[in-house]
């Protein structure tokens, strides 16, 4: 008698989703370079990020943080995350929770969207993210969000 196994292969689904819209609620703060003197000015409110642009009026030796915090909804707490931005200015410096993940610059006009996995500096809650902007930078900020991306279900295939 002879017995034949069946080899089985196993697919991964994943499922993708937009669990957190970066665009609104951020503050900015300008700062100057020059060390002698070197200040910070008071935050001001950006309530949506596409309508923020680097203030002309301190191009030459000045730079901006932006920065928000948000909690990670518990239902990711096994998911991937990343970091996904169709445009941002550049050069920029994305940190969360303090660990700079990323320096983007602009790719070509025919490159896709940039994505990054930030899973590691994530925490339960309490998140906080940070863009610097430097006074040379151009461009515009565009759907900057997380996504996550969990498996459903392994099937045979």
């Amino acid at each position: 008698m002879t017995h034949k196994r069946a080899a089985l292969r196993y697919t991964v689904c994943m499922n993708t989703f937009t669990a957190i819209d970066l665009m609104r609620d951020w503050d900015c703060e300008w700062f100057e370079l020059d060390p002698d003197l070197y200040e910070f000015l008071r935050p001001e409110p950006v309530p949506d990020l596409r309508a923020w642009t680097f203030d002309q009026r301190r191009v030459e030796n000045w730079s901006a943080w932006l920065y928000r915090r948000f909690e990670l909804p518990a239902e990711l707490a096994a998911a991937c995350v990343y970091l996904c931005i169709d445009s941002a200015p550049s050069p920029a410096r994305f940190y969360i929770n303090d660990h700079l993940v990323s320096t983007y610059v602009q790719p070509g006009d025919d490159d896709p969207p940039f994505e990054l996995d930030v899973t590691h500096w994530l925490r339960p809650a309490g998140n906080h993210i940070a863009v610097r902007v430097e006074g040379c930078s151009v461009g515009r900020f565009e759907n900057v969000s997380l996504r996550a991306a969990r498996p459903l279900r392994a099937r045979a295939t």
